[in-house]
């Protein structure tokens, strides 16, 4: 199997997707040699990161939460045909239509629609708000498996989205 795993927000500099993304890697790493593996990283961690045979390392340099991200992400998974995608956040580009997981930690944004949770001016707030509604939409219904972090995450994408509960995996950190 060929599985795409969209590394761009690897290691701890990324807070805690960062890590995630890192130790999911790391040990992906060191347990599987039979599957292909391409993963996308970005400058910062292109160079120093050594793999073994059956993984290729692919140059990203996309920010996340762009017009870029969405339109030129898409193009790039689909020029290396990959069986599979992992996203390791919500992140998933709206114009993406094939087989992925993605990797929901929680959803706490999902909590706070007065601006409480930022900087931002509320109408700039709510206009982000928007878009990240749809992305996470996107990310939960046209995912084919879920993983989350723990039974409570879980439950709550089932009941906020209404979905079946086995598309939902708890893998614990």
């Amino acid at each position: 199997m060929k599985i795409l795993i969209d590394a761009r927000l690897y290691g701890p500099k990324d807070t805690g997707i960062g890590r995630y993304t890192q130790k999911l890697v790391e040990n992906l790493v060191n347990v599987d040699n039979r599957n292909k593996y391409i993963i996308f990283l970005r400058k910062d961690d292109y160079e120093p990161l050594r793999f073994p045979k059956n993984w290729t390392k692919v140059l990203v340099d996309i920010k996340h939460y762009t017009f870029t991200e969405q339109f030129k992400l898409p193009l790039l998974i689909s020029k290396y045909k990959p069986d599979i995608v992992h996203f390791p956040h919500f992140n998933v580009p709206l114009f993406y239509f094939r087989k992925y997981v993605v990797t929901i930690h929680d959803l706490i944004m999902h909590k706070f629609s007065d601006g409480a949770a930022t900087t931002r001016k509320f109408p700039i707030y709510q206009i982000w708000r928007l878009g990240y509604h749809i992305a996470f939409g996107k990310a939960v219904y046209g995912s084919t498996k879920i993983i989350v972090p723990s039974s409570a995450v879980k439950n709550e994408v089932i009941e906020f989205y209404k979905i079946n509960p086995k598309k939902v995996e708890v893998t614990y950190e």
